[in-house]
């Protein structure tokens, strides 16, 4: 029921969804009883168009529904309506059972070229049973509700031959347009282009690579279609539609990579989980709440002992294969068959941990093939892979919501205007003057600092978008919660959105604390559980009139970038869009929300980590050009800059200030300027030691030239095991003195580095790579720069050339910033030969040498975890 009301949300009224299902229902349950609890004497027959004439039919048993069928082979997959166990006879041969695909169809189309699609469909889907049940499928149903007629389907090779030849057509015709920017020409057919829904669309494309009215057949219909655009327009078309197709194809070999790997240890993919059972102690549990009804499964990893586990020499056990680091809960994943990777169903991660990974499904698991009877124990002997399933899907997002920008109304012309155009914002100053409740409100609140109401001020008097600098501590989150305070009073609709779950969550946390009301659109998987009880999926409402209604009067909404596509926000329009961490959002994400509203605000920093793009080509063409990027630059009279910061010392801001922010930053307070580091008891340590733990030192270079500390490469995996081992015991004696896990954090650029220290490190504390920590801060934070080699002049590394990574690695500790790495190896990267001076004008830096640590034994023992 869930689904037809979000359907009636879109489409329909509910009174038309109620007449149509009243209609269909008698005809459901009469064709039900005819094909299934009829005798089989008394079965229908469906002539199927082959030799063997009339067949009598009798479903004995519904085997799926809506099954996800899945053909690499062919490049081919879909949801089957009903996979179906069918008993037949005719009257030259003997009954036997077959499986086939059952399709249901709305319309009345049993002729004609929509009949034709359908009889492909459903041979299709033949093609696809076959593959996933390992034996020859020959046969299909179709079922059109509206003439009550069912039609059988016979698959002759020739058919299935035409099929596969238009698929390799259409694929060519991707690849060239993916490749090449080079489009298949339009049909060229006025009668049937003039009533294509999708006319604009394939009109401006056949624009702007190129194309003219007689090229397109339409003649004037296609001047008219067009004439809004100018040269400007589809040059930015082409380049953005070329990045997305630059970045696709580069996950997709990505993507194409992992799936020949063998297992999780053989490779460095983050994107999949392989060599996974089901937990023999863990019966699947279903969650039903109000709307919801999942079926929750719980998988080990095979060679992964718990966490407990201890290695022989007492070690603790390396986490370097924990799951954690490389999913997260709300992730969209694929499950699948080792070996030979049969897809079995598509769901969201729900609980992870170092050695469990939890997935809600929306039915039980089934393997093709098995009876239900034994299925639990098939289940439990299967090896399992786990592949996220979301990279591709945002793409068909980008490309709608780019296209979208040069439709022919008014919102996108509005958005063209500011967005592609650049024509400069306006703002109507003249309010901050007048009696309005919400500027009255932001001069008398007491918490706000002068940046911050100039931030707010900035929002409240601009007309079509006004932009947020907000620097590392700044306070950004808690100005857009006062944003939104003022913005109520005004009794503007507003829409909060970001990239990340995490983003929306938690600037929604803030404003529940303020007792503001808001609603949560998305998958409940996926969002904080402080305020999952919001989502309005998980709401206890009857009909679509209370849905509306409670979208009409909780005036704030808070979605994903990627979410925004929720039919629950069909034809729904918000006064203000308020947009967090825009600095990391392509430019094309960007664009879905703010086509909700009538202005929008962009908040973020653009000095630190820009869209995370993986195609190296891609980025040099400037896909990582963020959105809020483009308009800070084009308009910097748009921007309200929040200077004050309130989580670092003096010292630690002072090295992004010489490096980053040309002295812009500074402290908000005189205590955030002279914190320190306080240790709670003291204990014995090496000299080097007692000089890195300091309290009064808050910036320390550990510098490890004279040890060597070489990196290693294994795999393509960059590893360092002595930057390892010092990370470890300053870790160790920081907790020793005092020093809580929690207000402890260690970042480095690389992955394997990350999974190196997990297995040295035996205290409770953050270990993640410097991408991961964006947003994240802790009182102690230790850098393992990694990088180090006999050479250094051969030593080149883009993840430690990237300034805007540097920036957040300088920028997350608050008290204390130890750290480690090679000055001879990292002085050759002009920003962090800049840094390493900064240290050494601080009177940070340390070097130490083999004298002053355990150096082969502790190589050795790093060596276990590589």
């Amino acid at each position: 029921m869930w689904r037809w009301r979000i359907l009636s949300i879109a489409l329909l009224s509910e009174n038309d969804i109620w007449r149509t299902l009243v209609e269909a229902i008698p005809k459901l349950l009469n064709w039900i009883s005819s094909f299934r609890d009829s005798q089989d004497s008394k079965s229908p027959s469906i002539d199927f168009k082959c030799a063997e004439g009339l067949k009598k039919i009798k479903i004995s048993e519904v085997i799926d529904i809506e099954e996800m069928a899945w053909a690499p082979k062919y490049g081919l997959k879909g949801m089957i309506d009903a996979s179906v166990r069918v008993r037949t006879n005719t009257n030259s041969s003997k009954a036997s059972e077959i499986i086939m695909p059952l399709e249901f169809k709305t319309g009345k189309g049993t002729s004609g070229q929509t009949a034709m699609e359908h009889s492909a469909q459903v041979m299709l889907y033949t093609l696809l049973m076959s593959e996933r049940y390992m034996m020859n499928v020959e046969y299909g149903l179709l079922y059109y509700l509206q003439t009550d007629q069912t039609q059988g389907i016979c698959v002759r090779r020739s058919d299935l031959i035409g099929l596969i030849m238009r698929r390799n057509e259409l694929a060519n015709d991707l690849f060239k347009a993916s490749t090449n920017q080079q489009l298949p020409p339009m049909l060229q057919s006025p009668n049937m282009c003039r009533n294509c829904r999708h006319l604009s669309v394939c009109t401006i494309y056949h624009k702007a690579y190129g194309g003219n009215a007689e090229g397109s057949g339409l003649g004037d219909v296609f001047d008219s279609m067009v004439s809004h655009l100018t040269t400007v327009h589809t040059v930015f078309l082409q380049k953005w539609e070329r990045l997305i197709d630059l970045e696709a194809k580069h996950l997709e070999v990505l993507k194409k990579e992992s799936w020949c790997a063998d297992n999780l240890r053989d490779n460095h993919h983050p994107v999949c989980l392989s060599s996974l059972v089901l937990d023999a102690s863990d019966k699947p549990s279903q969650k039903k709440s109000c709307r919801v009804n999942r079926f929750v499964y719980r998988f080990l990893h095979r060679d992964l002992p718990l966490l407990d586990a201890e290695h022989a020499n007492g070690d603790s056990l390396s986490s370097s294969s924990s799951l954690e680091h490389m999913f997260k809960n709300g992730d969209y994943v694929i499950l699948s068959t080792e070996p030979g990777h049969l897809r079995v169903a598509n769901g969201v991660i729900v609980d992870i941990g170092n050695s469990h990974v939890s997935v809600s499904f929306s039915k039980r698991l089934r393997l093709p093939g098995h009876s239900t009877g034994s299925m639990a124990e098939y289940l439990h002997q299967q090896s399992w892979r786990i592949d996220k399933d979301e990279v591709m899907a945002s793409f068909a997002i980008m490309r709608y919501n780019l296209i979208q920008l040069f439709l022919q109304n008014e919102n996108s012309l509005r958005l063209r205007k500011m967005i592609v155009d650049l024509e400069m914002p306006r703002f109507d100053s003249s309010c901050i003057f007048s009696q309005d409740p919400a500027i009255s409100y932001v001069w008398s609140e007491k918490s706000l600092n002068d940046d911050q109401r100039r931030a707010i001020l900035k929002i409240l008097t601009a007309k079509d978008y006004a932009l947020i600098l907000g620097m590392p501590g700044t306070g950004k989150t808690s100005t857009m919660v006062h944003a939104v305070k003022a913005l109520l009073m005004r009794g503007a609709s507003i829409l909060l959105t970001s990239y990340t779950n995490s983003a929306v969550d938690n600037l929604l946390i803030k404003l529940k604390a303020q007792g503001i009301d808001f609603i949560r659109i998305g998958r409940y998987e996926a969002v904080h559980e402080e305020v999952q009880e919001t989502c309005l999926s998980l709401m206890d409402m009857e009909s679509t009139r209370e849905i509306k209604e409670k979208l009409d009067k909780i005036n704030v909404v808070a979605v994903t970038c990627l979410g925004i596509t929720s039919p629950l926000l069909t034809n729904k329009r918000f006064d203000v869009c308020i947009m967090d961490e825009a600095g990391q959002i392509t430019l094309p994400v960007s664009l879905g929300p703010l086509m909700f509203a009538s202005k929008f605000v962009l908040v973020g920093d653009h000095y630190q980590l820009p869209p995370l793009v993986q195609s190296p080509e891609a980025k040099e063409n400037g896909m990582d050009v963020s959105l809020f990027c483009r308009l800070s630059e084009a308009h910097p009279q748009a921007i309200a800059t929040l200077h004050s910061q309130y989580r670092m010392c003096a010292a630690i801001m002072e090295l992004s200030n010489a490096l980053i922010y040309g002295n812009r930053l500074r402290c908000g307070s005189i205590e955030v300027e002279n914190a320190e580091l306080k240790y709670s008891c003291s204990t014995s340590a090496p000299a080097w030691l007692l000089e890195v733990l300091n309290p009064n030192q808050p910036v320390i270079f550990i510098n490890t030239d004279s040890l060597p500390a070489y990196e290693t490469n294994d795999r393509k995996a960059l590893n360092n095991p002595i930057e390892a081992y010092i990370i470890a015991e300053v870790t160790k004696t920081l907790v020793l003195r005092g020093i809580e896990g929690q207000d402890i954090g260690i970042i480095t650029p690389y992955n394997s580095q990350a999974n190196l220290i997990r297995g040295v490190v035996s205290e409770p504390v953050e270990i993640h790579t410097i991408d991961k920590y964006q947003g994240r801060d802790k009182d102690c934070i230790l850098v393992s720069f990694v990088r180090s080699c006999e050479n250094p002049r051969n030593n080149t590394s883009s993840l430690l050339g990237d300034w805007h990574r540097i920036n957040v690695a300088l920028t997350r500790a608050k008290k204390k910033l130890i750290m480690v790495g090679s000055c001879a190896t990292l002085s050759k990267v002009p920003l962090l030969k800049l840094l390493i001076d900064k240290v050494e004008e601080l009177s940070g830096m340390l070097a130490v040498s083999k004298k002053d640590d355990n150096y082969q034994l502790q190589l050795k023992r790093c060596s276990q975890f590589i």
